[in-house]
């Protein structure tokens, strides 16, 4: 559903679909973009079913810096005990522990760790 996007949006923070529609379910292709300062992911939702839901990120996406942390792929997983996900990035080898850090920080807003 969009809303889980949309209804846990942080200013300065945007998600916004293609469709402009701000509620409903996804539809496999549509195209998206998480954007604000220090954060570009524009990407193509993939599959999607009562369980899953995968987001595709293009060629261009970056949080941070395009040099440093590239996302290519967010999946949802949805369980028994809640909803996990996985992110997979490209990131400068040195830069991993910092990205780790920042994440273990940013995802326990949303109740994700």
């Amino acid at each position: 559903m969009r809303e889980t996007f949309i209804d846990a949006q942080v200013f300065p923070y945007k998600v916004e679909f293609e469709t402009g529609l701000k509620s409903g379910s996804f539809k496999t292709g549509e195209l998206n973009i998480h954007h604000g300062p220090f954060l570009s992911v524009h990407g193509c939702i993939g599959k999607v079913s009562e369980s899953y839901r995968d987001l595709n990120y293009f060629y261009g996406s970056y949080a941070l810096s395009f040099r440093l942390v590239r996302p290519t792929r967010l999946e949802f997983f949805k369980e028994n005990d809640g909803i996990h996900l996985k992110l997979y990035t490209f990131i400068k080898p040195w830069f991993v522990p910092f990205w780790r850090l920042g994440n273990n920080f940013f995802w326990r807003f949303f109740n994700v760790l």
